[in-house]
């Protein structure tokens, strides 16, 4: 798994077709712009889950807030 961290205004290719793009960062949030093409599926994460799809088992595991995190950036 590749792992990056972005600020504001840089982006990431996947493939030739794909562009996400980090445009704005707010308290603790992220903002992100995903240019794709149509036939790509986009889903949230929790709206999968909640539909049965399970959690892919190769993301990273992020602390709750307020607790150190071990994760290297």
């Amino acid at each position: 798994m590749l792992k990056l961290s972005l600020t504001p205004g840089e982006y990431l290719t996947i493939g030739d077709g794909i562009v996400v793009q980090l445009y704005r960062m707010e308290g603790g949030r992220s903002y992100l712009a995903i240019d794709a093409p149509r036939d790509v599926p986009i889903v949230r994460g929790s709206v999968l889950e909640r539909e049965g799809g399970q959690r892919p088992e190769h993301l990273v595991n992020v602390p709750p807030k307020g607790h150190r995190s071990d994760f290297p950036m």
